[in-house]
């Protein structure tokens, strides 16, 4: 059973990522992370980096052509079934599916991965959570988990960012 199994996760993974193309290659997303970068970005206060980490963010920094460790000015970013939203302090700036001609999102379980890609545009340390809800599996075979919201925090110094081993965070 363990060979299906891994082959049903490929396979889910394979059909969520054809699943976030459309959006990601969207005007949508281009839109989103222009005005990610108009937002600029600010010094990344060094205690708010843990040690083990400081080298990786020296990297992405000299990559950047920056002096010093920069990070997004984004605090948050909020992904549910009608848009995507941006929150700069007490700005929030919304981005509707449906002002881009797309339908309400349906299939929310592609957020997690929307988030990820989200995540890579941006420079500095971010915690990705999802809230579920329950929903009837197809052909009435018991109930699942739907991704509900996903939310993607930026670390300050209130919050301070210990991940523990560096891993990629996976969620689909």
């Amino acid at each position: 059973m363990g060979i299906i199994r891994k082959i049903q996760a490929k396979t889910g993974e394979a059909r969520a990522k054809e699943k976030i193309r459309p959006l990601v290659e969207s005007r949508m997303m281009r839109d989103i992370l222009l005005e990610i970068g108009q937002r600029g970005s600010e010094a990344l206060d060094p205690q708010s980096v843990p040690m083990d980490q400081r080298a990786r963010a020296s990297r992405l920094a000299s990559e950047c052509g920056m002096a010093g460790m920069r990070q997004s000015v984004v605090d948050e970013v909020r992904l549910d079934a009608e848009g995507i939203t941006l929150v700069c302090g007490e700005e929030k700036t919304a981005f509707l599916y449906s002002d881009y001609n797309y339908e309400n999102i349906e299939d929310t379980d592609c957020l997690p991965a929307v988030a990820q890609y989200l995540v890579a545009h941006m420079r500095g340390y971010y915690n990705i959570s999802c809230t579920f809800a329950a929903a009837p599996k197809p052909h009435g075979r018991g109930v699942g988990r739907k991704t509900r919201e996903v939310f993607i925090r930026r670390h300050h110094e209130e919050t301070p960012f210990a991940p523990g081993p560096m891993q990629k965070q996976h969620l689909f």
